[in-house]
């Protein structure tokens, strides 16, 4: 990370009256109709959380004085803004770094000092600096392995955590507990954001009227390209399982919970690249078997002879490159019947 540095004034240019040097004030300014008025020997910081315009004006010549200033410019809005200059009456500005004196920002921070030269000109020096911002998730009762994450100021989040709670549907963060603002992963971070909730929604199964005929089990594909119920079936059912629409290096899964001692019983067939895109059947975490390639609908029983639950997973995965055939896997007619009826 670029650290910003920031000069101390020397002794009797408004230093410490024990002839240590002070340091540049920090000042944090609001702009009032769009305007930001900058201030000598500060350094003056700015939050853009919006893309309106802005224009900073330059303070004016105090005979006997040097002007040396910084602006610090926190641009959070998805767009850079308009940003100008207005200088003193018969003075110009010009720009060292840039040609054809362009101001140019970027979201994030952008750092600009000012200095005067003995011909009265300022001499701009910018650059970007990264800044490390952390954001913390509640929950609000779900289950999350750790709730403060650190994101780089300006950019985008990448990925946001996925809390899990039985029974519901995780709806996304928000800035509020209720209500408040959804943020997504593709939104960019803003100082403003410290803390996001988890907003959950009765879970709702989609799967369980289409492929499991003694309804008693229940249906989660909670990935970012989820399984859907497809037309494509066994026999008569109302409908099948499809694997989500997944790209090269891809995974998607659906899964379940039996309970104790039973026997499961599912139809599966694949449409796909044989021997590298796959459709695995996993228990417990550990895979018992997969299939691939053009195979028709084929029954697969597994029989469960200890107590306690068993986490039943259908994973189709794909390699990093071909794509054949539909390009997916299908699940139909899941039936669970536990030992003793």
């Amino acid at each position: 990370m670029d650290v910003l540095y920031i000069p101390q004034l020397d002794e009797g240019e408004g230093g410490g009256t024990d002839g240590t040097a002070g340091r540049y004030r920090l000042l944090k300014r609001m702009p009032e109709d769009g305007t930001v008025n900058l201030t000598d020997r500060a350094v003056t910081r700015v939050e853009l959380a919006e893309t309106d315009p802005l224009r900073l004006v330059v303070p004016p010549l105090v005979k006997g004085a040097v002007r040396d200033f910084f602006v610090r410019l926190v641009i959070t809005a998805d767009e850079i803004p308009e940003v100008t200059f207005a200088a003193p009456t018969g003075e110009t500005i010009s720009f060292e770094d840039v040609d054809e004196d362009v101001f140019k920002c970027e979201v994030g921070v952008n750092v600009f000092a000012f200095t005067e030269t003995d011909q009265g000109i300022f001499i701009v020096n910018r650059k970007r600096i990264d800044i490390d911002h952390e954001v913390e998730f509640d929950p609000c009762g779900g289950d999350l392995d750790k709730t403060k994450y650190t994101f780089k100021l300006g950019a985008t989040y990448g990925t946001l955590p996925r809390p899990t709670m039985a029974g519901m549907s995780f709806q996304g963060w928000f800035t509020e507990a209720e209500g408040g603002v959804k943020v997504e992963a593709s939104d960019r971070c803003k100082t403003g954001v410290t803390k996001l909730y988890a907003q959950w929604e009765v879970y709702v199964d989609p799967f369980v009227d289409a492929i499991c005929p003694t309804k008693n089990l229940t249906f989660f594909s909670e990935n970012v390209i989820p399984w859907f119920v497809d037309t494509v079936t066994y026999a008569s059912s109302p409908g099948s399982a499809r694997s989500g629409r997944i790209s090269d290096n891809g995974r998607t899964s659906l899964t379940t919970t039996v309970q104790g001692k039973g026997t499961l019983t599912f139809k599966w067939r694949t449409s796909s690249e044989s021997n590298y895109d796959k459709l695995h059947f996993i228990v417990d975490g550990t895979e018992v078997t997969n299939i691939s390639g053009e195979r028709s609908w084929a029954t697969y029983t597994r029989t469960f002879t200890t107590d306690g639950s068993h986490t039943i997973e259908w994973k189709y995965d794909k390699d990093d490159i071909v794509s054949k055939g539909s390009d997916c896997g299908w699940i139909d007619d899941v039936v669970w019947t536990p030992t003793g009826g």
